[in-house]
Formats: structure tokens, sequence, C-alpha cells
């Protein structure tokens, strides 16, 4: 044998490698005024970045969850403004449930991000920091946890807990005006930028509800608050993102606050990648590729919906709808 048929017999197998995330913007500096542009630009950044082909769970760049259904405010943009409308519960995301997740999202090869927000303040959740080691202790790529900060101030040591937990990065909405988010800076000065935001969301009394969702570009909650003229055309959100509710639930889109259009199966029960393809999903998907937004849901919603998830909606509709 000569020596270059040995040489091409001992030459591994060339395998392609996982694409690697891409690297999410360097933070800018902490800004008192919102800025909707740059927390769009954030999120398109993050939603456009990783393995969006992943076979398992393809197109799934977040996973938004709602773990507890509780808030200690009453904001007036908010559908807990009125009771009637959406009132407080005592209902909370079990450590099972989070494991279970968690155990999914590392056996799929995940690499997109968890959103920890939902319809409720996290915070309320009694064993919040549990809950997200129950996750951790199986997948750990991207954890965000979005608070009003409230308890974080009473209880300094759970931003550390949550930390050390594995959370990734906290957003802290200021609801309160300016004195508000300077103490919040003030808060969080010990720990890099790049693991915490402030956000500037105050709820001014000067101004009504519909002022304050076009200011802080927020959307009708499927027309749960706010008015605002209903958009016709394609949405992206059930392409590159799913929300799960406390109980595990799969809810089509974090938008859904009555749950309007229905529940998608239960990652208690089945994993997340059979669920994300079934043909429920799929079928919504169809009619949002083709720009109508039908049912109880999409059919009072106004959120522009293309803003990103682009990759997710080409490929999904490509190969599964």
């Amino acid at each position: 044998m000569t020596l270059l048929a040995t040489q091409k017999q001992s030459q591994p197998k060339q395998v392609e490698p996982k694409p690697q995330r891409v690297q999410t913007p360097t933070p800018q500096p902490q800004q008192q005024t919102f800025d909707a542009e740059q927390h769009l630009a954030d999120r398109k950044a993050r939603a456009d970045s990783g393995w969006v082909e992943n076979p398992q769970l393809p197109g799934l760049r977040t996973i938004e969850i709602n773990i507890t259904e509780l808030c200690n405010r009453t904001c007036s943009f908010c559908p807990r403004s009125d009771p009637a409308v959406y009132a407080n519960q005592k209902l909370f995301m079990s450590k099972e449930t989070a494991s279970n997740l968690g155990r999914q999202l590392a056996e799929a090869k995940f690499d997109g991000e968890i959103h920890v927000t939902g319809f409720g303040e996290p915070m309320t959740h009694p064993r919040i920091v549990e809950l997200i080691k129950a996750i951790t202790f199986h997948w750990s790529d991207c954890i965000e946890v979005t608070t009003n900060g409230d308890r974080l101030e009473t209880d300094a040591r759970l931003i550390n807990d949550l930390y050390a937990a594995g959370v990734s990065r906290l957003t802290i909405d200021s609801y309160d005006g300016a004195e508000q988010y300077q103490r919040y800076v003030h808060m969080m000065r010990h720990w890099p930028e790049d693991r915490w935001r402030i956000r500037n969301h105050y709820d001014d009394p000067d101004k009504d509800s519909d002022q304050l969702i076009a200011e802080y570009n927020f959307n009708n909650r499927a027309g749960n608050s706010a008015k605002g003229e209903v958009y016709e055309n394609q949405c992206y959100l059930p392409f590159y993102k799913t929300m799960i509710d406390w109980n595990g639930n799969i809810v089509l889109c974090c938008n859904d606050w009555q749950r309007a259009a229905g529940t998608f199966g239960n990652i208690d029960m089945m994993t997340l990648s059979e669920l994300w393809t079934a043909d429920p999903l799929t079928n919504i998907r169809q009619q949002l590729a083709e720009g109508q937004r039908l049912g109880p849901a999409c059919g009072k919603c106004n959120i522009q919906g293309t803003k990103f998830g682009q990759a997710s909606f080409d490929l999904l509709t490509s190969e599964f709808v």
C-alpha cells in the first residue's frame, strides 16, 4: 500500500459543524428614555442568530415561559389593570414542568433563549430560584428574566441567587419614573452591564393607556388592551417563538392573554419537539404565511409581526407549511 493510500484511509470523516451562535451587540450605556428601536434591534439580533435549522426544533429561537399568574402591580397599559379582563390567580409553574422543559431542550440541542416573563410578575413565584435551577440542571444556554424590580429592591440577595442559578440577564422595567430608574441603576452597579438592562416604562398618570402603548411600542395583546388598527399581514411570531404556560400547556403566542386560540399540547405529556411541528400549530402558520389573521386571537391582534424572525419563517414555510 502506498503512503498516499494510507493517508487517505486514515483521514477522518468530515462532520459539518453546528453553526455558532452569533454574538449579540455590545450592550449600549443605560438610557433613561426608552429606545424602542434599540430594543427591537436587540431582539432581532438574537432571534436571527444560532442554529435556526435545528431538525428537532426547526426555526425556534425563543421560548417564553409564564411561571406565575400573579402580579403585584396594575399598570394602566396592561390587561391586569381591569380585573374583569385579567384577574390575579395563585397559579405557579412546578419544578417538574421546568425540569421537563430543560431536559427536552438539552436533548434537542436547542441553542436559543428562554424568556421568563409571561403574563405575571416572575418574582411573585415563591420558588423562582429553584425553578431556574430545575431548568439549568439540564440546559443553560441563555435565560433572561424580566421583572418590575420591586422584590429585587427589598431582597438584594435574590439578584445573586438568580445569577448563581443560571440567569444570563435581568431585564428590569422601571414603572415609577426617573427616581426609581436611578435607584435601579444604583442597585445593579456591581454587575457587568451585559448581565442586566433597565427599561423606562414610566406609567405616566398624565397619559392614557393608548398613548403609553404607542410610546413604548407595545401591542394590544390580541385585543385585551388598548385600541388599534388590526393588521392583515403575515406574522412571524409562531415561527420563531413559542409560549409555555404555568401548567405546561403550549400557548399560541405571548400576546394571547386569554388563550383564545386554545392550547397546543402539554410538555409534561409530549415533548416540545413533537408539539412544535404538529398539525395544530402548522395549520395556524399556514394561515399566517398567507397573511390571514383568523380566529379570536390573531383576528384581534395589532402587532406588526414581521420585525424579525424572517429566517425561521422562511425555513418553516419551505419545509413544514
